[in-house]
């Protein structure tokens, strides 16, 4: 047999990188960050510019485990060197899917080419005329790059299945029409690193074991 091949851990890409799922968790905390400059002038009034910036943040929360089972996250942690290394995050699927309003599995794909910056892409292969055909608050991803973008209102399609969907944050990478959305019955990769330099877990009298983590997206390193 030969020796465990490890360059992975120090490649540049990080999907080789991808957090361990052999244990799933029973509850996640999601936090959209969009920091804003603020400033308050002499008649109290206040001014506001969006920054731009956007990332998405999780926390897991984990059953009570056996030291066999949390063994992997505390090596996975340690080989990221703390925050050192991005890596895959998968993300259940129930984050991002909307099955009310997004019941196929027809591939959806852009139908024009649009430059970093733009806020409204038009996506092909929905349903015709429907006054939702994707609901806002949905995590979607173009095939391209790793950004999440959120859904920031309803969108409705037209006759021929295509739909205008507004996101924010805007494009932080150039799209073609040959780029495609995420399948929204498959769970969404995060680019992640840990948030905290320190991975911390419980362990009772009868060696249950237990811990919450919590990831940052880190959409390029």
């Amino acid at each position: 047999m030969a020796l465990t091949d490890y360059s992975y851990l120090d490649a540049d890409d990080a999907s080789g990188r991808e957090f361990p799922n052999h244990i799933l968790p029973t509850k996640i905390q999601v936090t959209i960050d969009q920091p804003t400059l603020v400033s308050t002038t002499n008649s109290l009034t206040s001014q506001r510019r969006s920054l731009g910036a956007h990332r998405i943040e999780l926390e897991y929360t984990y059953p009570a485990m056996n030291a066999e089972d949390v063994q992997p996250f505390v090596a996975f942690f340690s080989a990221m060197q703390g925050q050192g290394k991005a890596f895959k995050l998968n993300c259940p699927k129930q984050l991002i899917n909307d099955s009310v309003h997004i019941a196929d599995s027809d591939t959806h794909t852009s139908t024009a080419s649009y430059s970093a910056g733009v806020r409204e892409v038009v996506v092909n292969g929905f349903g015709a005329d429907l006054t939702t055909a994707i609901k806002g608050g949905n995590f979607i991803q173009f095939s391209n790059h790793d950004k999440i973008y959120v859904v920031a209102a309803d969108g409705g399609s037209d006759g021929s299945g295509n739909c205008r969907i507004r996101i924010e944050p805007a494009l932080l990478e150039n799209i073609t029409s040959s780029q495609t959305l995420n399948t929204f019955s498959e769970d969404i990769p995060l680019h992640a690193i840990f948030a905290s330099d320190k991975f911390q877990f419980d362990v009772d009298s009868a060696l249950h074991y237990g811990f919450k983590v919590k990831f940052v997206e880190q959409w390029i390193d």
